[in-house]
């Protein structure tokens, strides 16, 4: 099969995209927060704490707001030369999105909600290096992930 190989965030679709899939994490860690929330009665010392669960909160709307600026300006924030396919970048995001779902470790939805930040932060300062050190960043967190 002879696939094109699309650059990421070569285009202002494309970044729009990466702000979909930003708001989307932001979902899956509200509805992730929420049912941490209504289990901590029966999990008692094991169950998420409100320090925990407001700091979910803090990046699930830090995450909406890099998404609102990759909208508000995505032509702006269109990346040239990226040394990654938009394929893998979308599928790493979906990985990410579904990690944090099925996982009740609420340091791993911090860990991984702060590896997308600091994806939307590469974007936005328009940082191919940045972006790709970051996309590593995200990847090794999901293979920590896996490993428990």
């Amino acid at each position: 099969m002879n696939q094109r190989r699309e650059a990421a965030l070569g285009s202002a679709m494309q970044v729009e995209q990466l702000g979909d899939s930003l708001s989307q994490a932001a979902a899956v860690l509200h509805r992730a927060v929420l049912c941490a929330i209504r289990k901590r009665a029966s999990l008692g010392p094991a169950g998420i704490t409100q320090a925990q669960a407001q700091a979910v909160f803090a990046l699930e709307v830090a995450l909406r707001q890099q998404a609102n600026a990759l909208y508000a300006d995505a032509a702006g924030h269109v990346i040239t030369g990226l040394d990654t396919a938009q394929h893998q970048l979308s599928g790493l995001l979906d990985t990410v999105r579904q990690r944090i779902a099925r996982h009740d470790s609420v340091s791993h939805w911090i860990s991984l909600a702060t590896g997308l930040l600091n994806l939307g932060r590469a974007v936005l300062a328009r940082s191919p290096e940045r972006i790709l050190a970051t996309l590593d960043t995200v990847r090794e967190r999901l293979r920590e992930v896996a490993g428990d």
